[in-house]
């Protein structure tokens, strides 16, 4: 390709994709907005009521606002793999001091908020739902309640949504992207091969159900937690919101003894809440199917319609960011596996800046495959012991705060003090020099032997040996084992700091913060089905110089992970542990992707394993990792 054309990169490619998906989601929320605002309009007109270009058409434009913001939200913190951390609690720990906490909160609140405006707004008179209530004409304005307990009862869900959104994660990109076809289940890889709108028709039903539930739960409990806590100070900010807009409302109006509630009230909640959570769940129902979608356009790989195909999917492969690495490793899967004319040009661009496409995209997927062992390596050999050595040259000294030493011969007889100044530094020196040289018994002085004495005699007297066991510093440990034990078994509770095999296991293989389990198992397919392949499409045999380093990562990770799962031994919290929970599903995932992928290249290359550097070991060692598997693949 000529150096005049500049590559373009593959963000620059991914991101008008991710536009394009986000747009089709936000069509699906514009769809429940109008649902909604058909919902919670004003009935006495059957034709205005719904028909678009009216009234129901502006509170659909406004409510739109509320699901945008979870959009914005939705790409603000996308990310793909699952968050590997050793215990829910660490979870905690670490994410709740990154500002995604904070972000999510203020999104959910100010989106809750826009919902209530434009609700409250829309709903008709009859609901007395005004921020107001005129009294008779000698009496002043006064606050409505009413508006009020809705408010609240939304900031409520808002913050229930926030920690259901943290919890799950719903950041994370769902559907076939973070499901590898190794090991899965037949309704898996159906689910992620299906488009967004089956994927959406299949869930909505379980959706539908679960937002039910929630909205039913919070307006029959949201009148209780909100006498209970919230009433008074929910009051007082309206009054100072009533004083800023300078209504005409006695500053010191006080709360009514009796709630106003009423079974409208409570209708109206329920009602309410519910298109609320439509609202924001179906959006990042919506926006979690589309956006997950494999990286094709049109049929084709995303990178197809680009001047340079093969040098924006290199970009992909060396970038930093970890969305656009996962997408780039998704493509070159699908590309080894479906698109053969792809992974020709792939083996015949050879004149490329670097070397060779082929050569360079094989190094990137090596080096995410070797991370697996290097990082088992790291927690098997910690290096923290291991000091770096220090040339002399490179030691700094610090900075001089005492006097110099004399420069006077240390035998001659130093002059009587002078100064003040000298008579006090002779005296310390005196006094250092006497303890220096008679040190302490190593028992202690008589003082102390004398005071343990009294205090042995005393607890021989005064306790008993059961008690004096009880208090024993064994005994005490002994204890609170037992009680950390038995509070960790409590369901639900304990469960949040547990360390288990699963959790530990995974974030020791595929890496902290987000799991890197689905580019890796991407690689090794794509290592695998193009090896395979270059048998019949590799006119120059480039590949073939790369089979025995492929071969070796291979049969080192496949060798890592057995060993990792075998003798990690289990955390002290792990009290529910069982010797089947090591197999642990995402470490299986990868095994039997790589026993594939060993006995693909045995398969493939053992013809002629020395004419392109195989050693008979090493093919020896992959025909015994590959097992069973070389005999499905030849059968």
């Amino acid at each position: 390709m000529p150096a005049s054309i500049r590559t373009r990169l593959y963000r620059e490619i991914l991101t008008p994709a991710l536009h394009r998906r986000f747009t089709q989601a936000a069509e699906v929320s514009l769809l429940f907005c109008y649902l909604t605002a058909i919902i919670t309009g004003d009935k006495s007109s059957i034709l205005w009521s719904w028909f678009p270009l009216g009234p129901a058409g502006i509170r659909t434009l406004l409510l739109f606002l509320s699901p945008l913001l979870v959009f914005v939200l939705r790409v603000a913190q996308l990310h793909c793999g699952n968050r590997s951390t050793v215990s829910p609690s660490h979870t905690f720990r670490q994410f709740l001091s990154r500002r995604d906490v904070l972000e999510t909160s203020f999104c959910y609140v100010l989106s809750a908020l826009l919902f209530s405006e434009v609700y409250i707004w829309s709903v008709p008179s009859e609901a007395n739902l005004s921020w107001v209530l005129q009294g008779r004409s000698w009496e002043r304005q006064r606050l409505n309640e009413r508006p009020i307990y809705l408010r609240s009862l939304y900031l409520g869900l808002a913050l229930l949504q926030t920690a259901d959104h943290l919890w799950f994660d719903h950041d994370k990109i769902r559907g076939s992207v973070d499901k590898a076809h190794h090991g899965s289940s037949a309704e898996e890889q159906a689910q992620s091969a299906t488009s967004p709108t089956n994927q959406l028709k299949s869930k909505f039903p379980k959706l539908l159900q679960r937002i039910g539930i929630i909205s039913s739960v919070a307006a029959i409990t949201g009148p209780i937690i909100y006498s209970l806590t919230v009433r008074k100070v929910a009051w007082r900010t309206s009054l100072a919101c009533a004083r800023f807009l300078r209504w005409d409302i006695p500053a010191t109006a006080e709360l009514s003894i009796i709630p106003p509630y009423h079974i409208s009230l409570v209708a109206r909640s329920l009602l309410s809440g519910f298109c609320l959570l439509l609202l924001w769940q179906g959006s990042n129902l919506a926006f979690s199917a589309y956006v997950a979608q494999e990286p094709i356009k049109r049929g084709q790989p995303l990178t197809q319609d680009s001047n340079d195909p093969n040098g924006s999917l290199l970009n992909g492969l060396k970038s930093r960011k970890s969305l656009v690495k996962a997408f780039s490793s998704w493509e070159l899967a699908l590309i080894s596996k479906d698109y053969p004319a792809r992974r020709v040009s792939i083996f015949r661009d050879i004149d490329r800046s670097g070397g060779p496409t082929w050569s360079q995209i094989s190094s990137e997927c090596l080096k995410m495959i070797q991370g697996v062992t290097t990082r088992i390596s790291e927690h098997m050999n910690p290096s923290s012991g291991q000091q770096a050595f220090i040339r002399p040259e490179q030691l700094q000294s610090l900075p001089r705060i005492g006097i110099p030493p004399k420069e006077e011969p240390v035998f001659l007889k130093s002059p009587p003090p002078s100064s003040r100044r000298e008579i006090i530094e002779g005296k310390i020196s005196t006094f250092a020099r006497s303890h220096g040289n008679n040190p302490p018994p190593a028992n202690g002085s008589p003082i102390v032997q004398q005071s343990k004495h009294y205090l042995e005699q005393a607890r021989t007297k005064l306790l008993t040996p059961d008690q004096q066991e009880a208090i024993s510093p064994a005994h005490v440990k002994s204890t609170l084992d037992t009680y950390l034990i038995r509070f960790l078994r409590i369901p639900y509770v304990g469960h949040p700091f547990r360390q288990t095999f699963a959790r530990r296991i995974r974030s020791i293989a595929f890496g902290q913060p987000f799991s890197q389990f689905v580019s890796i198992v991407d690689a090794i397919d794509a290592l695998t089905n193009m090896a395979a392949a270059s048998i019949k499409e590799d006119d120059y045999g480039k590949v073939a110089k790369d089979v025995p380093a492929i071969l070796k990562t291979f049969t080192m990770t496949h060798q890592s992970l057995e060993r990792l799962t075998n003798t990690l031994q289990p955390h002290w919290t792990d009290v529910e542990f069982e010797e089947s929970q090591r197999q642990v599903k995402d470490v299986q995932v990868t095994l039997a992707a790589l026993r594939r992928g060993l006995a693909e290249l045995v398969k493939a290359f053992d013809g002629f394993a020395r004419e392109i550097g195989l050693e008979d070991k090493d093919i020896r060692t992959a025909k015994a990792i590959a097992g069973n598997q070389m005999q499905i693949i030849r059968n």
